[in-house]
């Protein structure tokens, strides 16, 4: 079992979505959609969320997200990280071995390294 941060998973997420499986995408996309209808109460929303395909009552979809939304995120990163490594770079400054915000990063943002 590989050691993932919070962190870490979030930039998996973010920057390799494309390795998520078609089941993962659609909870991640539940999750997003049940965000933006927090504290509306509009059912009509609701349905049309449903009948689009952002929100969806599927049990088998709803159980990634059955221990919430950070132990998804951090199975879905441990998922990739054990089947495809060779496709995740993790941009690490090379002064201070923090994750820069993006794999395209060229400075530090913690301790201002500069690797361009």
């Amino acid at each position: 079992m590989t050691d993932i941060t919070i962190e870490k998973a979030d930039y998996i997420i973010a920057y390799y979505r494309d390795l998520l499986t078609l089941p993962e995408m659609k909870a991640l996309r539940h999750h997003v959609s049940t965000l933006k209808l927090e504290g509306v109460d509009k059912p009509g929303l609701t349905r049309m969320y449903l009948k689009t395909g952002w929100l969806t009552d599927d049990p088998l979809i709803l159980n990634y997200l059955g221990e919430g939304y950070i132990q998804f995120i951090l199975n879905c990163a441990e998922r990739i990280l054990c089947e495809t490594p060779e496709k995740i770079f993790f941009n690490l400054c090379l002064n201070c071995g923090k994750l820069a915000r993006i794999p395209q990063a060229k400075q530090c943002r913690f301790c201002g390294e500069d690797w361009h």
